[in-house]
């Protein structure tokens, strides 16, 4: 007989008004946009894709965070196709390659610690690795691809790494001697924002600097006196900026990815998150289910119950 599964009443509460609660507050900041912070956040999605979607915004980035000289980009489709039903997709937040040299760049923002996360980078940037080669080729010469995944969370590290690295490169090198590389054409790298314990008057990198405001860009009263060459950042940043459209996307963008973290932490509290490892899988998907019929979208369901709909 199959059991029959009872959502937990504090989430079916949850649910319940939260379609409604989502359409009231976000009525209230349109109605009154003075209450908004003057800036963006930057970890929104909205916000993200928004300021690294000006071509002269990503390539400061490319070129300030990682070891190659840009000269020109373009943005291609975020999403790769499937050549079979069985086949995943790979959607990526923003993702761009040099008009020259053919490099790709695969940038990410990621909030929430997902047990997977690591794992669906490799996904990512191998898929843009395995389609390089097409049918007949005589050869296999590839063209370099980076993943940038911007994280507001600390990954697990060796204890061999200092408190406050803040910065990951990672490539394929042979075990015993780090310095003899296999290949660089798929490098990965991170920028761990809570790592980086310092003021914004105190940065002495652009490195960091993009760090900074990666976490904090919205917490900014006003853009800095001396805004380091960021200025392009603080002026797309700015909400005041926003026209009616663009400002309700980035208003309800911002307030169920903030939703996402009154949910993340119930269901770690409870033990959802532990469910991906010790089978629950059948509760997962009755939650994930129940918040598809509350309108909630598939990107927080997966980041709540590791249910990909």
């Amino acid at each position: 007989m199959k059991q029959h599964l009872t959502l937990d009443p504090v989430i079916e509460k949850q649910l319940q008004s939260y379609e409604t609660e989502l359409s009231s507050k976000i009525q209230d900041y349109l109605d009154h946009p003075e209450k908004l912070p003057k800036f963006m956040d930057f970890r929104v999605d909205y916000a993200f894709k928004y300021i690294l979607g000006h071509k002269p915004v990503l390539l400061k980035l490319l070129n300030d965070v990682l070891p190659v000289e840009v000269a020109d980009i373009e943005y291609l489709p975020n999403e790769i196709p499937v050549v079979s039903p069985k086949e995943k997709r790979a959607a990526f937040d923003v993702i761009c390659k040099e008009r020259h040299s053919g490099e790709r760049f695969i940038t990410e923002m990621q909030c929430l610690p997902d047990t997977d996360m690591d794992d669906r980078l490799l996904f990512y940037g191998s898929s843009l690795i395995h389609r390089q080669v097409e049918r007949g080729s005589k050869t296999y010469m590839l063209k370099p691809v980076y993943v940038l995944c911007v994280a507001d969370y600390e990954r697990s590290h060796a204890a061999s790494v200092g408190a406050d690295q803040f910065f990951f490169h990672y490539s394929l090198r042979e075990a015993t001697h780090p310095d003899d590389g296999f290949s660089r054409k798929l490098q990965f790298f991170f920028l761990e924002l809570p790592r980086l314990g310092k003021i914004w008057d105190s940065l002495e990198t652009n490195l960091e600097r993009w760090c900074y405001l990666f976490g904090n860009l919205n917490n900014f009263a006003e853009k800095p006196r001396d805004p380091a060459g960021f200025d392009d950042v603080f002026n797309l940043a700015s909400t005041g900026e926003l026209d009616g459209e663009g400002l309700k996307q980035y208003i309800s963008t911002m307030l169920n990815e903030y939703e996402k973290y009154t949910y993340g932490e119930y269901a770690r509290r409870e033990g959802y998150k532990e469910g991906r490892e010790d089978g629950r899988e059948e509760e997962k998907k009755a939650i994930a289910q129940k918040m598809t019929e509350k309108g909630i979208d598939k990107d927080t369901i997966f980041d709540i119950t590791g249910v990909r709909l």
